[in-house]
């Protein structure tokens, strides 16, 4: 039987793939084409899925995607979708057991899952912000911020917990499920589907990288435009490691690290310190990264919850970043980052950027 996910509960599933290394997440090629979907067997689906999937009822009904309206299943605890559009390839990727063994399953057959792929799963999540729009729960730009945090998420090296996004805890150091350009590409082979101009939109804004929410809050406010909450800094890259200059190899105390945030041409990094860099231990060792990185000429800006928790205190963050980037992009760039950041209508844009982006408790990323 071949089960396709949607919406919120194919995000759920996708989360829980992606913490569980039981489980892994394949390119599903063509199988949404090649499906003959049969009818559903909703009591050996229920013992077969994860425990935070199995409890759906017709108040909670489990989203599932079917590609005509006759296969469509009729039961009150499912909610049906027909997706009728032709879709490429890699519109899915399956959820499979990592030894190789097929799901446990009491049906007939074998079971296959599967999950909307990055790219699919912007568009169904536009058309949910969307919603949020016209019942005025949202505004567009609050719609926008949020709807990018999804790609950047898949894209970036944590998961959010997948029962609770919001306030339970993350799961870390893990591989991201696509690239930016894959779902660049995907969503430009995408047609006749509501949803996809903005989601195309928020693809092409996508960076990889980032290891936590509070990180992809600070990629945002780096890379985005003023009127959406950034600073529009030069490209930077996230979370790879340094080539340390030869001439210093024998002074560096790491053989290799990976700052959040490197402007490799501008000699400057930005750190994001989780929360267990409160303790002692943790404190040395920050100690050791700033003198390697001072041995190697590079500013380095550690930051930490408080710094990213106010307009204030993002804006005085952001503000020591432009200055130190201003070494090598010139002073009219440290000007125009200043004007941004007094701007009425721009320190605005950034408190919806906060609002949409910073995690209610702060996150536990490891120390390297």
């Amino acid at each position: 039987m071949d089960v396709f996910l949607a919406g919120t509960d194919s995000l759920k599933l996708t989360r829980i793939a992606r913490k569980d290394p039981d489980l892994a997440l394949v390119p599903a090629g063509n199988a949404h084409r090649r499906s003959r979907q049969s009818p559903i067997d909703i009591a050996a689906l229920r013992l077969a899925l994860p425990e935070d999937l199995c409890s759906f009822s017709p108040a909670e009904p489990l989203s599932l995607t079917f590609f005509s309206r006759e296969s469509r299943s009729s039961a009150a605890c499912l909610s049906s979708r027909a997706l009728l559009t032709r879709l490429p390839e890699d519109s899915f990727l399956e959820v499979i057991q990592a030894s190789g063994d097929p799901w446990p399953y009491a049906g007939s057959g074998e079971l296959h899952l599967f999950v909307e792929s990055p790219g699919l799963s912007l568009v169904r999540m536009e058309q949910q912000v969307q919603r949020l729009v016209k019942r005025d729960a949202l505004t567009p730009n609050a719609a926008f911020i949020k709807l990018l945090t999804f790609p950047m998420e898949a894209c970036g090296l944590y998961a959010r917990d997948p029962s609770d996004p919001a306030h339970g805890p993350c799961a870390f150091e893990l591989e991201p499920v696509q690239s930016p350009e894959k779902i660049v590409g995907l969503l430009g082979n995408l047609e006749g589907i509501r949803g996809l101009r903005q989601a195309r939109h928020a693809a092409a804004l996508v960076q990889s990288g980032a290891g936590s929410p509070e990180e992809t809050l600070l990629s945002l406010a780096f890379k985005l435009p003023e009127h959406l909450g950034g600073i529009e800094a030069p490209a930077f890259l996230e979370n790879e490691p340094i080539d340390w200059p030869q001439d210093v190899h024998h002074l560096i105390e790491h053989k290799q690290m990976r700052p959040d945030f490197n402007w490799p041409g501008h000699l400057t990094a930005g750190e994001y310190n989780g929360k267990d860099h409160i303790s002692e231990a943790a404190f040395e060792e920050d100690q050791r990264r700033i003198r390697d990185y001072q041995r190697c000429g590079i500013s380095v800006f550690p930051a930490s919850y408080k710094n990213v928790r106010t307009v204030h205190a993002l804006s005085g963050y952001l503000a020591s970043i432009a200055h130190s980037l201003a070494k090598t992009e010139g002073p009219e760039f440290e000007a125009r980052v200043r004007r941004t950041l007094e701007d009425a209508g721009a320190t605005h844009a950034r408190k919806v950027l906060l609002s949409q982006t910073l995690p209610a408790i702060p996150s536990e990323k490891p120390s390297w």
